[in-house]
């Protein structure tokens, strides 16, 4: 364990340094992202705090089961793109609904930038997971953003988009000193940013998608960077 600990650290830390280069070329180049936000009346405030308020609640109702609760945080038409699950928001929840074991979220801090009836959210987390591996406990954590567009739709702000940048993750035995067996090349084939997510959950089953956002992909975190903010300045 303490191999593969020391591996990831230091995919992680080559990783942070690739991608904070990237983003310190690029982010001069959107139009309100990433940017220090800019209150033009008291309305801009009202909404903000309204976004706010929405996002942190969705989360709460994830991590606490409240699924009719979570489904009137989506429009309709809203789309969740996450290592897990592809499809509709109101999909997403059903599909939470129906996994086994608690999977909190820890909320860090929570940046909105607005824009008329559009908005984003960047919310800082850490996803935790309980498995067992060779008969003993484990957790599964991982830190990632999570990028929300937001729409007010007949006075009501609403998500009508979710998706995620992962930084990093890694497997913590509960337990200490658990006699727990995983190759170090078995983490290491797989995505420096969440490769433990994606080796629990292909071992749990799952389906996991391995070309998303993180850290060690920098071409897809701008990708992403690039289309929230064109949405929002539409």
């Amino acid at each position: 364990m303490r191999k593969i600990n020391i591996l990831l650290i230091m995919l992680g830390i080559v990783s942070a340094n690739m991608v904070s280069a990237q983003q310190n070329n690029n982010m001069n180049e959107y139009k309100t992202i990433l940017k220090r936000p800019v209150v033009t009346n008291q309305q801009d405030i009202i909404d903000r705090a309204n976004i706010k308020e929405l996002v942190e609640f969705e989360r709460f109702c994830r991590d606490n089961r409240l699924w009719d609760e979570m489904k009137k945080c989506y429009s309709d038409d809203s789309r969740v793109n996450i290592s897990w699950y592809q499809g509709s928001g109101h999909g997403f929840v059903d599909a939470s609904a129906k996994m086994e074991g608690f999977v909190p979220h820890k909320i860090y801090n929570t940046e909105v930038w607005n824009k008329g009836d559009k908005a984003v959210a960047i919310m800082m987390s850490n996803i935790q997971m309980r498995h067992i591996i060779d008969g003993y406990p484990v957790e599964v954590s991982s830190d990632a953003k999570l990028i929300f567009r937001l729409q007010r739709i007949k006075g009501q702000w609403y998500i009508v988009s979710f998706e995620s940048i992962y930084e990093k993750d890694a497997i913590i035995p509960v337990v200490p000193n658990a006699n727990i067996n995983i190759p170090a090349e078995e983490i290491a084939k797989y995505r420096a940013s969440y490769g433990c997510m994606i080796y629990m959950g292909k071992r749990s089953g799952m389906t996991i998608d391995e070309n998303l956002p993180g850290i060690d992909r920098p071409d897809l975190v701008e990708k992403l960077y690039r289309e929230t903010d064109e949405w929002l300045s539409k």
